[in-house]
């Protein structure tokens, strides 16, 4: 019994040691994120008239009116994307609010979430309407549409995985590698999921 009252006594004392630390490490990951917040706020304007910006540009597409779209799903899509038309976009993913504002500066903050938020939107969509063309039959389509977002940067996994899809579909294998190479290039946290997918498409 002495025992394992005194092993309970230990324990609760590791544990308030445990619960104390933690609590001062919370404090401290605290109190550096508002420190680099406050840096950030202050940091001054920076020029990013360099910035690799692009510009959403629906030109080359596709007549897509004898295309069935019973649901209307087409045309939604296409709706959203040429509310984007014309518009900048710039992909800042993986780039914190706070990191964005120390590098160029709190003033140019909102012209870049915006570019930031076209590119998130402009991917999706093409994504979206690579999807609804291939499920209407229209693959021949839906690759120029896919083809488009990789080229163009694109960091949603599905635009990969889907035109991979197609290309094995196709038999188009010189297509397929050369998109599994590209792949290589996308963000850590989806990189592996998508190249593992589209190494499996070329076996």
């Amino acid at each position: 019994m002495p025992v394992i009252f005194g092993c309970t006594i230990i324990l609760i004392f590791l544990l308030q040691y445990e619960i104390k630390k933690n609590a001062k490490n919370k404090t401290q990951t605290v109190q550096e994120f508002l420190q680099r917040e406050l840096e950030a706020n202050t940091t001054r304007k920076q020029d990013i008239s360099g910035l690799a910006y692009q510009t959403a540009d629906l030109s080359w597409l596709p007549d897509l009116s004898g295309i069935p779209d019973a649901d209307g799903e087409i045309a939604a899509v296409l709706a959203a994307l040429k509310r984007l038309q014309g518009k900048q976009y710039l992909n800042l993913s993986g780039i914190s609010n706070t990191d964005l504002k120390l590098t160029y500066g709190a003033a140019n903050f909102p012209f870049l979430s915006e570019c930031d938020a076209n590119f998130t939107a402009f991917m999706r969509r093409l994504y979206d309407l690579g999807l609804r063309l291939n499920e209407a039959g229209a693959p021949e389509l839906a690759v120029p549409v896919l083809e488009y977002a990789v080229r163009a940067g694109t960091d949603v996994g599905s635009t990969y995985r889907l035109l991979g899809s197609i290309y094995a579909l196709q038999g188009n294998n010189d297509a397929l590698l050369t998109l599994c190479r590209r792949a290589e290039e996308l963000p850590e946290t989806i990189r592996s999921s998508v190249c593992d997918y589209l190494s499996g498409l070329c076996r």
